[in-house]
């Protein structure tokens, strides 16, 4: 059902003093995100954040490997050995990459390479929401321009985590957002475990970076602010509902 908002057309030839550098559309994003757009409907610059978000993106894992990933994950591994789950000999295998140089650039790696694809999946969706649902003209790129801009407010709870894990020497219970509000357990049920998920979506980093992906949508897409909102906001709580039942179905937890 498509649901028809009075659009208005956006600003496609901003004067150039207008148009702020990729600098200076970093500082709008965090300090004044509803004028951060300007000029991005004729340039693409998608890939400055992206790189941004990958970066810190390694950097972190990096950080957090020899500290906290790697005694967590080999704490898991010994677990599977002691209720039978691994061949024989299977363990020392996986301990031995794990704490090896390879085991770091595997890890570090594929953290990298989701982050692009976690940006254009947040990109499809802004479209399907306002291209497909509120009927703009708004294209994929630019899309993929709100996605990767609006991301950056992700560099904050990073670095938040990153904090806490390494202080913590784990990953393991660690939120940035409501999830923060569960009660404590070294062996979490699956229920908890999809709860503290999807309660950590409805934190303040979570809600932050929608509201910047809603002023960003709105303006490259020319339709109210408003409409932008609510089915954004819709698309987004879908999602997490969605993603949380996963986290408890295939995560770690007690039954």
């Amino acid at each position: 059902m498509e649901i028809n908002v009075p659009v208005a057309s956006p600003a496609t030839d901003p004067s150039p003093e207008s148009v702020p550098s990729l600098l200076e559309r970093v500082v709008r994003i965090f300090a004044r995100p509803g004028s951060a757009w300007a000029g991005l409907e004729t340039r693409v610059q998608w890939w400055f954040p992206m790189l941004i978000l990958m970066l810190t993106t390694g950097a972190s894992g990096a950080i957090l490997y020899q500290r906290a990933i790697v005694p967590m994950t080999v704490a898991r591994y010994e677990q599977l050995d002691q209720d039978g789950k691994l061949p024989a000999g299977q363990l020392q295998k996986m301990e031995e990459f794990m704490t090896s140089p390879a085991g770091l650039a595997v890890s570090v790696g594929i953290q990298v390479l989701i982050t692009p694809i976690i940006t254009m999946i947040m990109a499809l969706l802004i479209w399907f929401g306002c291209g497909f649902i509120l009927g703009t003209r708004l294209k994929y790129r630019l899309a993929l321009e709100v996605a990767a801009w609006s991301a950056l407010i992700t560099v904050p709870s990073l670095a938040v985590t990153t904090w806490l894990g390494w202080t913590k020497e784990t990953l393991k219970g660690i939120h940035v957002g409501f999830g923060i509000l569960l009660p404590d357990s070294d062996t979490p049920s699956k229920l908890m475990t999809g709860l503290g998920g999807f309660l950590d979506g409805l934190g303040p980093f979570a809600i932050w970076w929608l509201a910047v992906a809603i002023l960003g949508a709105t303006a490259l897409s020319g339709a109210k602010r408003p409409s932008v909102a609510w089915v954004l906001g819709g698309l987004y709580l879908a999602a997490l509902v969605f993603l949380s039942a996963m986290g408890a179905m295939f995560g770690p937890g007690a039954s």
